[in-house]
């Protein structure tokens, strides 16, 4: 049985692959969700499934939802849920250490942002920070 720093190397690893693999290099923190977050055009669509496809696996829609595991039903609420055409994408067990994916295209029909979050959270002071520098996003300066 694997360690949960184990499984959480696991977790990242897969999340470096897809970063190597994502359509858009351009990627930035969505404080409210504690995500990263990339948007791309919509053209670049199969690309980006492809290079989510071995880290976030699972999927949801709004009709699917109901159906999936409590964790993720409850994830997806403290997200304010899931919208027509939107998905939440899942990593990992329902109720251990993964990666979750917020796939919101937008109205114009034009562009599509996938913000990724962590979920089963042990050690977030060390997990947030690692999927910060996993995306090459600098960490926000410690008050003084």
């Amino acid at each position: 049985m694997a360690t949960p720093d184990e499984a959480w190397d696991s977790v990242f690893g897969a999340l470096e692959r897809l970063r190597d693999r994502w359509p858009s290099s351009d990627w930035s923190y969505d404080r409210r969700f504690k995500c990263v977050a990339s948007s791309f055009p919509m053209s670049g669509e199969a690309a980006a499934r492809a290079a989510f496809a071995e880290a976030l696996p699972g999927a949801w829609s709004s009709e699917t939802l109901p159906g999936a595991p409590a964790g993720v039903r409850a994830l997806s609420e403290s997200c304010g849920g899931l919208r027509a055409a939107q998905q939440l994408l899942w990593g990992g067990d329902a109720d251990g250490p993964g990666a979750f994916g917020l796939w919101w295209p937008w109205g114009d029909g034009t562009t599509v942002t996938l913000r990724i979050g962590l979920h089963g959270v042990d050690l977030p002071k060390q997990r947030y920070p690692r999927l910060r520098d996993v995306f090459g996003i600098p960490q926000a300066p410690t008050p003084a």
